[in-house]
């Protein structure tokens, strides 16, 4: 039931938004370090990760995750970006939720109809 190929892409980005959520919130720690370079996770990377198989449920996604980390020179970091970045982050977050939430509904619809 949880190895369908939805149920693995949302487990990934999942996981993607969990680690994305410590990545910005390392950033923001470390604000006012000297030489300090930015960090994020290129989404699209992971999501085609996830499309092509590279990782398995068994395995995690931790591997997919290390490789779409990366670090961002192209401009100086605030708070103000930082703190948008986050709050972005956190929409996407309850979306997902929300969706995965979504997804049980409909598998405990369809097994009460097949109970039935």
């Amino acid at each position: 039931m949880f190895q369908t190929e939805g149920f693995k892409v949302m487990k990934g980005l999942t996981d993607g938004l969990v680690q994305r959520q410590q990545i910005l919130s390392n950033n923001l720690a470390n604000i006012g370090t000297e030489n300090y370079v930015r960090q994020d996770l290129d989404f699209s990377q992971v999501l085609s990760g996830l499309k092509s198989g590279a990782s398995s449920m068994d395995e995690g996604n931790e591997s997919l995750l290390a490789n779409a980390r990366y670090r961002d020179n192209s401009k100086p970091m605030t708070l103000e970006s930082e703190m948008s970045k986050l709050y972005d982050n956190h929409l996407r977050y309850t979306l997902m939720v929300k969706s995965i939430s979504h997804h049980f509904e409909h598998m405990k619809k369809a097994l009460e109809v097949r109970a039935s």
